[in-house]
């Protein structure tokens, strides 16, 4: 197994942490996605250790942390039924990144089922995917965090991609449905949407925050 050794740096004044990357190129040699890899000759930029990470581990390497400390190998032995939770969830994890967006959208669904916050970040990159089925899924599991996936959701709302931008908004118009968050704390952004460049982004944020002030009004 190679290992992805992931750098800290300070950039901007603030903490970064970087691991190298190979670009995946469509077949016009446009970058399409970059993604961990030990040959690497591009980085990718993370916020916090733990998305570093999560994104070396779904290329399915091995990471050696900033201080040189190198990832463990599992210890291998029979699960038990008290195993069980890591096994199902490491297992759920692996088939996110498989090559069948169906299979990759039914497992986006069972890790849904999971009450883990880490999981948040991969929702959310997800519901900027092209494909409907796996941005469905990921929306359909972020609604299981409620109030949890709000700040996530906000910030996701100021990313380049027009469709995470759009399922963000999706994904609050139906936690307000369920009146499983605060309007209050939503008004500042979804009115900011209504200004953005692109009209169906638009048209689901003048929805949403219709839905945010009805709810408002009912709660008052």
């Amino acid at each position: 197994m190679k290992f992805v050794s992931i750098k800290k740096e300070i950039k901007d004044g603030n903490q970064i942490f970087l691991i190298p990357a190979l670009n995946l190129k469509n077949s016009q040699g446009t970058t399409k996605q970059k993604i961990a890899h030990p040959l690497g000759d591009d980085f990718l930029e993370f916020k916090t250790l733990d998305e570093a990470i999560r994104a070396i581990e779904l290329s399915g390497f091995k990471y050696i942390l900033p201080d040189g400390t190198k990832q463990s190998a599992p210890v291998q032995s029979a699960y038990t039924s008290g195993d069980y939770d890591e096994l199902v969830y490491n297992t759920l994890l692996k088939q996110t990144k498989d090559i069948n967006t169906s299979v990759a959208a039914a497992a986006l669904t069972a890790l849904g089922e999971f009450a883990n916050t880490r999981l948040i970040g991969l929702f959310i990159e997800k519901i900027g995917e092209d494909n409907e089925a796996v941005r469905s899924s990921s929306i359909n599991s972020l609604l299981n965090f409620g109030e949890l996936a709000v700040e996530n959701l906000l910030t996701a709302l100021k990313s380049e991609n027009w469709v995470r931008r759009n399922s963000a908004i999706i994904t609050l118009s139906r936690l307000i449905d369920s009146e499983s968050v605060n309007p209050e704390k939503l008004f500042p952004a979804l009115i900011e949407m209504t200004e953005d460049k692109n009209t169906i982004v638009k048209t689901s944020a003048v929805t949403a925050l219709g839905k945010a002030y009805k709810l408002y009004k009912k709660e008052s």
